[in-house]
């Protein structure tokens, strides 16, 4: 149990600083998507994100989770 918490507590650290390198390196050409909602099919974890313009997508595994938001390309 605690194994899981810390791997998940480390994914999800590493994936906000990755969000916030990504923000960094883009602000010109970036834009926030928003999560809308997320399925698990099987063994992956589908993320749907939108913006004002676009619908994205992020395919994660079962056992991670979904960022909030992330930064897309405009």
């Amino acid at each position: 149990m605690i194994k899981k918490m810390i791997q998940k507590t480390m994914l999800l650290t590493c994936l906000s600083l990755l969000s916030i390198g990504v923000a960094f390196a883009s602000s010109q050409t970036a834009v926030t998507a928003n999560l809308v909602k997320s399925e698990v099919d099987g063994t992956v974890l589908i993320c749907e994100y939108r913006t004002m313009n676009q619908i994205h997508f992020k395919v994660l595994f079962s056992n991670q989770t979904c960022p909030l938001s992330i930064q897309v390309g405009h």
